[in-house]
Order: structure tokens, then C-alpha cells, then sequence
């Protein structure tokens, strides 16, 4: 990553005519060019984490590279693992509804013709969209799990929820 330097002082002073170039002035120039300097290594350092965090995107590569990144596990295999949790649920069904070839994947909520009030909790069945396998070298206590789904929280769609395992 290309990281601009640019020595302040010294570029005061070369921008300063020569006749003006006395070792008061110099002085002075120097002091006054502290504050710019500051703000220019603060822009520095904050473009560097906001171009690093621009590049991991919620792929799962990506977040397992994040992780690995935030508690420095230099080896990829080693490190954390992601795993994709496959969502298996019921079909929530009316009596008359129930397929005749396999009735017990299903939820009989109904067996007359009454008019039928779904149940929320059972149409939409709370599911984990992927697992986030913590690496035995990670302690498992309640700061470095805050750090994980701080990382997670940052990188993962909206839309994706997660589970922490050791």
C-alpha cells in the first residue's frame, strides 16, 4: 500500500526565499509545522483502517480473514472456521394441504375447516445462517467473545445471523 511521507519542516523551510532562510525564522517555521504534521499522520493512519476495512466484504474468506487479523493468527488453517448451517425446518400446513406421499415433515395445525391463525413462531422458526468456530489458541472468556462479534457484526449482511463455537 503506497503511503505518502512528507517531511513538513523541511518543506517549510525549502518554500521560505533564501533571504528569509535565518535560523529564528527556520525556528519558527519548524514549530508551527508540528500541528500539520499531526493531522497529516492521523489522515495516514485513518485511511489505512478504512482502505483495509473497505477490502474485507462479508464473504465468508473474508471475515475468517478478519478474525484471523484481529487476534494475529498468522496461520489461515489454523485459524478461525466458518461454517454454513444448513436450515432444516417443518412445513406449516392446513389439514386439507397436507401432500398425500409424506405427512410427517409436516405440521397439522388444523384438522376441520375452522378458519386458522397462524402462529408466528411457528411459520418463522428462528435460524443460524452460518457458525463461527473458535481456534483452541483463542481464550474463551466473555472480552475475546465481545471482539468476535464486534468483527463478525461488522463484516456480515444484515440479514445473516451467527453462532459462536469453541
Amino acid at each position: 500500500m503506497f503511503r505518502m511521507i512528507i517531511d513538513y519542516k523541511k518543506l517549510a523551510v525549502l518554500l521560505l526565499p533564501t533571504f528569509l532562510r535565518q535560523p529564528v525564522i527556520m525556528s519558527l517555521l519548524r514549530v508551527m509545522m508540528i500541528p500539520l504534521q499531526a493531522m497529516h499522520d492521523k489522515h495516514q493512519r485513518n485511511r489505512d483502517v478504512r482502505l483495509y476495512e473497505i477490502t474485507h466484504t462479508s464473504q465468508i474468506c473474508h471475515i475468517k480473514a478478519a478474525l484471523n487479523d484481529e487476534f494475529e493468527i498468522s496461520d489461515y488453517a489454523a485459524g478461525f472456521e466458518i461454517e454454513d448451517v444448513n436450515t432444516v425446518g417443518e412445513w406449516v400446513v392446513v389439514y386439507d394441504e397436507v401432500p398425500e406421499f409424506d405427512t410427517e415433515d409436516y405440521v397439522v395445525i388444523a384438522d376441520d375447516n375452522s378458519p386458522v391463525v397462524y402462529d408466528e413462531s411457528l411459520i418463522m422458526t428462528p435460524t443460524v445462517a452460518f457458525d463461527v468456530i473458535v481456534p483452541a489458541s483463542v481464550d474463551w472468556n466473555d472480552y475475546n467473545l465481545a471482539r468476535i462479534k464486534a468483527v463478525v457484526n461488522k463484516y456480515r449482511l444484515a440479514s445473516r445471523t451467527f453462532n459462536i463455537q469453541q
